[in-house]
């Protein structure tokens, strides 16, 4: 994907996992889940209904459901429907595919809040998946997907990206723009601008509670 691309450029490059044409095709679905005014139902997978989706698919239709769902009734997923997911597609493409759907999510949150356009996707970007693997991969213990040992027993979320390196990078770097970088977090007195540290969170767990954002 080369030298550190900004996350809304990588969507169309090639991942660890997915293609620039399935990176870019997945985050058109994602988009989609996010902007419908009648969105499809979370028991409905959104690659059976007629006219939602562009022809010729080149990622998997699961990879397409479950991004959507994810978009757009994340609130609705459970261990049941996870373990369906990855019984498709790879562990860890599904994490890279929610790296997507975290991206447009907050980035296609934030334009509608500023009044502006839609997202408009790139270009893709040739070339192949990396496919690398961290060695010491172990399963999480608050959460579903493979993590970089040791599995963090109190704050998992952190964790969540890990075991998709450049994944994680990409959120980690929407989070230092948008939140809070990553190692200045340990500081309960770090403010940016007019909130404080203390107001974040607080703005951050009401609109996490009606949500029902579970983290």
């Amino acid at each position: 994907m080369g030298s550190n691309p900004t996350p809304f450029s990588a969507l169309s490059a090639p991942g660890t996992w997915w293609t620039g044409a399935q990176r870019r095709e997945l985050a058109k679905t994602a988009l989609l889940a996010i902007t419908e005014t009648q969105p499809v139902p979370p028991w409905v997978g959104v690659s059976t209904v007629a006219n939602k989706l562009t022809a010729n698919l080149t990622a998997p239709k699961i990879a397409h459901d479950a991004i959507y769902r994810i978009s757009r009734h994340a609130a609705t997923l459970t261990r049941e429907w996870y373990e369906k997911v990855v019984a498709e597609i790879d562990p860890l493409a599904f994490v890279e595919l929610c790296g997507i759907a975290c991206t447009i999510a907050s980035v296609g949150a934030f334009r509608r809040a500023l009044n502006l356009p839609n997202l408009e996707l790139g270009s893709v970007v040739a070339g192949e998946p990396s496919r690398s693997k961290p060695e010491n991969l172990v399963d999480a213990q608050l959460n579903w997907v493979p993590v970089v040992g040791p599995a963090d027993k109190e704050a998992a979320v952190v964790q969540a990206f890990t075991s998709v390196p450049e994944t994680n990078r990409v959120i980690w770097a929407m989070a230092d723009a948008q939140y809070i970088p990553d190692k200045e977090m340990v500081d309960p007195r770090w403010t940016r601008g007019t909130l404080s540290r203390l107001q974040m969170e607080l703005v951050a767990t009401r609109v996490s509670q009606q949500r029902e954002c579970f983290y």
